[in-house]
């Protein structure tokens, strides 16, 4: 009786074992899938919150003078770049609709890097147009304080 036990532990092993790598795999696929979306939606939201900062600066830019606005609108050509990211990200998003349940883990790994990397670039963008949008309040109080 004991050997029979020992025997289909012997054969149930791999099996076990095989079951347990499978799982493991589809669990780590589906949290890499998880983190892939999770960043394509940040970055949308970033994204979007980046083209409603742009949309602000030409009322800013509306009271200032010539040579000052001039310096400005270099910074409205970055609705280009957004709305190109968005298209982007929509590019992405349908092929992780389509290809997304069948793609590698090493692929969905790499998908959710470069995704984190847009966000940090953005981030860095963000940054700098916050910056500007001060910059512009600033000269803006100053010309109002100047003319009175």
């Amino acid at each position: 009786m004991t050997l029979y036990l020992l025997i289909a532990a012997l054969l149930l092993t791999p099996v076990a074992l095989v079951v347990w790598f499978r799982e493991r795999r589809l669990t780590a696929r589906t949290r890499e899938l998880r983190s892939v979306l999770d960043h394509a939606d940040a970055l949308e939201s970033e994204l979007q919150e980046c083209r409603a900062r742009l949309r602000e600066i030409p009322a800013l830019v509306s009271h200032l003078p010539p040579a000052i606005s001039l310096s400005a609108h270099a910074t409205l050509t970055a609705e280009p770049a957004v709305q190109a990211a968005l298209h982007d990200l929509l590019q992405h998003r349908l092929w992780l609709k389509q290809f997304g349940a069948d793609a590698s883990l090493e692929a969905l790994r790499a998908a959710s890097t470069a995704l984190a990397q847009s966000r940090q670039k953005l981030a860095v963008q963000m940054t700098q147009l916050g910056e500007a949008r001060v910059e512009l309040l600033q000269a803006s109080v100053e010309i109002e304080g100047s003319a009175r």
